[in-house]
């Protein structure tokens, strides 16, 4: 907020109009916690209200369009991306049938973490999550969620633009695809690695497998194998970009036909996915429509947190005070 508040004076932006974007994230950190109910009915409501007030006051009070537009497009491929992904591998079962051995949890976490960066940390969840609990069933903690959501589902994805969607907001932005593996690979590593390393003492210390009678195969199956063509198709799309590939048609310079082939591509998938692996995997679009409410308000909020931000980097000497302790703690 000093950051905010140091650059406010003379913006067009009032700093009291990062709040919004602020008690947005604190209701969703919160929301599931201390209110669980309430937050449940009426997520939609809130982020989509606090969304609509930021667009209006940019709309109508500072008669501002180009930040809103901007802001849509990069919204739209966005969630276009996270839901294809999101389909796509919700067709694909994978039944794993061995032994729930800390070697085999810490081999399946990291294959998760690398395939992350492919398939994208939504992706690698939906695939990877059901065959992880199942395979620890009999021996179930709530620290196997936990370091399944660190590795897989966040740290995992830190490599590519495919993995992690604030990386994939940086490469709609300019940032070469290629730039997050060359410069982050020793940091993914060393924390991957250390989460491994907590997790194997956690998973060491549980005994909890007695009654547990099983003969185990070490059979790997995967139904709907026809998704993985379409996983392929996937992500080949994310690198149709006009601003690189100048035939392809835009709007104003913002892509739409990569879009709308993911979305045409989901569409498909869901359409000729196996029914069984659906089925298995629990599959649903209430996930991913959680995903696409909150975010529709946290793009539109943070809209003048964004601005205030840029103003802050580009006034001279401010850029100083950027230093990776502050950021980190900030």
């Amino acid at each position: 907020m000093t950051v905010i508040l140091s650059v406010a004076n003379g913006m067009n932006v009032p700093w009291w109009m990062a709040l919004p974007f602020a008690a947005l994230l604190g209701l969703i950190a919160t929301g599931p916690l201390f209110f669980k109910e309430f937050w449940h009915h009426y997520y939609k409501h809130i982020a989509v209200a606090i969304g609509l007030v930021v667009l209006l006051y940019y709309l109508f009070v500072l008669g501002d369009t180009s930040h809103p537009v901007h802001s849509g497009f990069e919204y739209f491929s966005f969630i276009s991306l996270l839901a294809a992904l999101f389909v796509v591998t919700g067709g694909i079962y994978v039944k794993i049938d061995v032994k729930p051995t800390v070697v085999n949890n810490v081999l399946l976490l990291l294959f998760g973490a690398v395939i992350a960066n492919l398939i994208g940390t939504t992706g690698a969840s939906v695939l990877l999550i059901r065959p992880f609990l199942r395979i620890n069933q009999q021996r179930y903690k709530p620290y196997l969620v936990v370091f399944f959501i660190f590795i897989v589902s966040n740290v995992g994805g830190s490599l590519t633009p495919i993995g992690d969607p604030p990386l994939f907001l940086g490469f709609l932005r300019g940032v070469p695809f290629s730039w997050t593996f060359q410069h982050m690979l020793p940091a993914w590593s060393f924390a991957i690695a250390a989460l491994l390393a907590v997790f194997a003492f956690f998973d060491y210390r549980n005994k909890s497998e007695h009654g547990l009678h099983h003969t185990y195969t070490g059979e790997l199956k995967i139904e709907g194998g026809r998704n993985i063509g379409w996983l392929l198709l996937l992500i080949g799309t994310v690198f149709l970009d006009p601003a690189k590939i100048s035939w392809l048609p835009s709007l104003g310079g913002h892509s739409f036909v990569r879009e709308v082939l993911q979305l045409s591509i989901a569409f498909a998938a869901f359409k000729t996915s196996d029914k069984e692996a659906l089925y298995y995997n629990r599959f649903s679009f209430e996930p991913i429509l959680e995903v696409a409410f909150l975010f529709f308000g946290i793009f539109l909020s943070m809209m003048p947190a964004l601005q205030l931000l840029q103003e802050f980097v580009s006034t001279p000497g401010n850029i100083a005070d950027l230093t990776p302790t502050m950021l980190y703690w900030g």
